[in-house]
């Protein structure tokens, strides 16, 4: 049987509406540690799952397995049983591609025509593992790995590293930062190369910024220009 509980922390968390931070406070873990968890990267420390089972009021067999869910699918239905290894882009639970892997062709973000059509609604974006994006985004960003693109207007988190422009509010990442401004806080597994940070900065290694509103804490150097 296939191990899925890093579906089952995902969901349950979303469920309860309570960010990757509130759970890395409950269970005295970082975020970067949280982040890891719902994206399969690692799993929680053997001690932790009794009260992981129990915080999602559920059985730690469900917990491994995700048995709510493993067998339900929203957008199953509509593609074909053919073996093809597929990129699916999803709407809420609409299926907008269901491309055929190609490891020669860029993937291309499929928008839908209310957000081409509407220059001032702000979208926000989930991606389970790495996003190479050409341009900016003007809502959330979530990964599960590492971010590349222009400037982004909301949070950010990344299972890895960021590489991007201004940021507009706070960014995670489980790897470095370097981008322009962040206009929160900064959190991050790795250094941080910026400029402007709006408020609190915490990095496990060095920290190369022009200026910091907040507290810095870091695991190397601060060098502010």
């Amino acid at each position: 049987m296939e191990i899925r509980i890093s579906d089952c922390i995902r969901k349950k968390r979303r469920e309860m509406d309570i960010s990757q931070e509130a759970l890395a406070n409950e269970f005295g873990v970082s975020v970067q540690a949280v982040s890891k968890w719902e994206t399969g990267a690692s799993f929680p420390d053997i001690t932790l799952l009794p009260k992981i089972a129990e915080f999602f009021e559920m059985t730690i067999d469900d917990l491994f397995y995700n048995k709510e869910t493993s067998s339900k699918s929203v957008f199953y239905d509509e593609i074909p049983n053919d073996d093809k290894l597929r990129i699916i882009q999803l709407k809420g639970n609409t299926v907008l591609t269901s491309d055929i892997y190609d490891p020669n062709i860029r993937i291309v973000l499929e928008m839908p025509d209310t957000i081409k059509n509407d220059k001032h609604l702000g979208c926000s974006f989930e991606i389970w593992g790495s996003a190479d994006i050409k341009g900016s985004i003007s809502g959330n960003v979530n990964a599960g790995g590492g971010i590349n693109c222009g400037s982004i207007g909301g949070n950010v988190n990344a299972g890895d590293g960021i590489n991007c422009g201004n940021i507009g509010g706070n960014v995670n990442a489980g790897d470095g930062i370097c981008c322009g401004n962040i206009s929160g806080d900064a959190v991050a597994g790795d250094g941080i190369c910026c400029g402007d940070i709006g408020n609190n900065a915490k990095s496990e290694g060095d920290i190369h910024c022009r200026k910091i509103k907040g507290n810095a804490t870091c695991g190397g150097n601060i060098i502010c220009e």
